[in-house]
């Protein structure tokens, strides 16, 4: 059997040896540091992507606590305008009147909203706070 023959067991042992080394050196001189170049792009892009993602969401909370805060600055302000407004006292007023002043407030906010198509109007229910289910 020629394949073990020891004549030509050692050549074929010196080749291997050779071209695998040859693949391996080549391998690292040439192709890992493009690899490695590529891998700390990515996590360099990674990086700063989570920086802006973490500035976006800090500068979003920031905003919605500043308009929460307006927003009850306005209603505190509105609700001390209306508490001190006899004439428009909410305890002066009945509150079967309001629920009918709250539907028809509604319907013409509806209506107003989508621009009076009937079709539309009709298949869409709105339910108000004062209006029983």
């Amino acid at each position: 059997m020629p394949q073990l023959d020891r004549i030509i067991i050692f050549p074929q042992i010196f080749w291997l040896f050779l071209i695998f080394t040859l693949f391996y050196t080549i391998l690292t001189h040439f192709f890992l540091p493009k690899f490695l170049r590529s891998l700390k792009a990515r996590k360099l892009i990674a990086k700063a992507n989570s920086e802006k993602v973490s500035l976006i969401v800090k500068e979003s909370a920031e905003n919605k606590i500043k308009l929460t805060n307006t927003v009850m600055h306005n209603l505190t302000a509105v609700t001390k305008i209306l508490n001190n407004s006899s004439t428009l006292n909410i305890s002066n007023f009945n509150l079967a009147k309001i629920g009918k002043v709250d539907e028809a407030i509604g319907i013409a906010t509806k209506n107003s909203i989508l621009f009076c198509n009937s079709q539309i109007l009709d298949s869409i229910n709105i339910y108000f706070k004062l209006i029983k289910k």
